[in-house]
């Protein structure tokens, strides 16, 4: 599988910077006060949002979602800002993006992000100042594959993660890749730099000495420092513009980080240690309400009427399938060929734990027969082909005291209550925070008490 690259994504990472939409969603944003200030479209405390940002942004996100207001995405903003703020303060990013080291470093995240906001807001302009020929490479320096041996082999020893030691890693500044120019403005494009960027999988093809990988990544990473150069210097974001969008793209990315870790992310499989610490004090009482009222979450299966025949090889097997598909019935398939009596037979749950053809049957949905299937290994008989065929399911719920019940509750439980203290620190942050808006990024005249939400 080729190597994935943390430049110019569009999927993989966060997309474009509001598009990556917020776990939880909640509602508006309320405002302080009012800001005059033309050229300032939102302030968060000491933090702005310039008018020149706001309208990027726009752009940006009405690319896929046309109906977009200036307050939803003003909303947004100031939300992202106050609540990644605080996930700066409390946490730093080895807990708040724990599990995630074999993904990209949450600076690459950013800068990702942060390019290919930049490239959907001014695409023509940077087409056309890009050019089709790579023009603002200046010079590509060779790298071989003896250089890279050199600076990554590791000599026979047994490598445990995709770390470099501090004195190995430094050496890689000392290697440039591309000399490249934005305007007046020189730049230059190191290994040190590429390596940085990469995730495990891309670190891991460097390990394997990939040449053409390397400088296929310092080429994209030419790329989007032209993009971050030429909008600093020819939008009228400027400089304190692309800045405020990088920082907003953290703060995104935290906010995110921040809910996943309190329990209110989007992905249910991801681990919060606020959901296991709630699910530890849940109450029986709460876990028999919650039963009673999702009991349909609990359903099992408490018996099949199944099928079955054993064939001793593969071509057997697929000619007795093909038998039943044009409609042969199975238990005359099954005598036929010697592979049992093919007499539908009632499957309970103790057997299911006993027998992998009874979980094959539990498995199976009623229908029609199953493809032929190679029996596992087992010390005492010859591997055979196995087709099962259910007739009927018959399902009923785990009891409301079982481990299962148990558990499932516990944890759907604790995962509402973590949601809600989600929402109550975000209205407790929003609250707390000074957030004024100019009337005249919105098109009123006068700021709204609260910015629509729902970006």
């Amino acid at each position: 599988m080729k190597p994935s690259s943390a430049f110019g994504l569009v999927t993989g990472l966060c997309a474009a910077l509001l598009l990556a939409a917020p776990a939880r969603a909640a509602s508006g944003v309320p405002v302080d006060g009012t800001s005059r200030e033309p050229r300032i479209a939102l302030q968060v405390n000491d933090w702005t949002l310039s008018t020149a940002a706001l309208n990027a942004l726009l752009r940006v996100v009405r690319e896929q979602k046309p109906g977009v207001t200036p307050s939803q995405v003003m909303a947004a903003a100031a939300e992202d800002r106050v609540l990644g703020g605080y996930a700066r303060r409390q946490y730093d990013d080895a807990k708040l993006f724990a599990g995630e080291r074999v993904r990209f470093s949450p600076q690459a995240s950013v800068e990702a992000s942060l390019v290919t906001t930049l490239q959907a807001a001014f695409r023509d302009p940077l087409a056309k100042a890009m050019g089709p020929a790579e023009s603002y490479i200046v010079k590509r320096h060779p790298l071989t594959r003896e250089r890279l041996v050199a600076l990554l082999d590791m000599g026979g020893k047994l490598r445990l993660d995709d770390r470099l030691p501090a004195a190995r890693e430094a050496k890689l500044k000392d290697v440039p890749l591309i000399d490249g120019r934005v305007g007046a403005q020189s730049y230059r494009v190191t290994l040190y730099e590429l390596w940085e960027r990469q995730d495990v999988q891309g670190r891991n093809a460097l390990y394997r000495f990939d040449v053409g990988f390397a400088m296929e990544q310092a080429r994209q990473l030419a790329r989007d420092r032209f993009v971050l150069g030429w909008v600093a210097q020819n939008s009228d974001l400027g400089v304190d513009g692309v800045e405020q969008l990088r920082q907003l793209v953290a703060d995104r990315n935290r906010r995110n980080a921040l809910a996943r870790l309190l329990g209110s992310g989007e992905d249910p499989h991801y681990s919060s240690p606020e959901v296991e610490r709630l699910q530890r004090s849940v109450e029986p009482a709460a876990i028999r309400d919650y039963y009673n009222t999702h009991k349909t979450e609990f359903t099992r299966t408490e018996k099949v009427l199944a099928r079955t025949m054993r064939l001793a090889n593969e071509a057997q097997a697929r000619a007795a399938s093909a038998e039943l598909a044009k409609g042969a019935r199975f238990e005359d398939v099954a005598r036929r060929r010697g592979a049992g009596d093919g007499i539908a037979k009632w499957i309970d749950s103790d057997a299911a734990r006993r027998s992998w053809i009874a979980q094959l049957a539990f498995a199976q949905p009623p229908g029609p027969a199953s493809p032929p299937i190679h029996e596992p290994e087992s010390e005492t008989s010859a591997q055979g082909w196995i087709i099962v065929k259910v007739d009927r399911r018959v399902t009923g719920f785990h009891p409301p005291d079982s481990e299962t019940v148990r558990f499932a509750a516990s944890e759907a439980i604790a995962r509402q209550r973590a949601a809600a203290g989600f929402l109550s620190l975000r209205a407790r942050l929003l609250s707390d925070a000074r957030i004024d808006v100019n009337p005249n990024a919105l098109g009123l005249r006068a700021a709204p008490k609260v910015l629509e939400g729902g970006l």
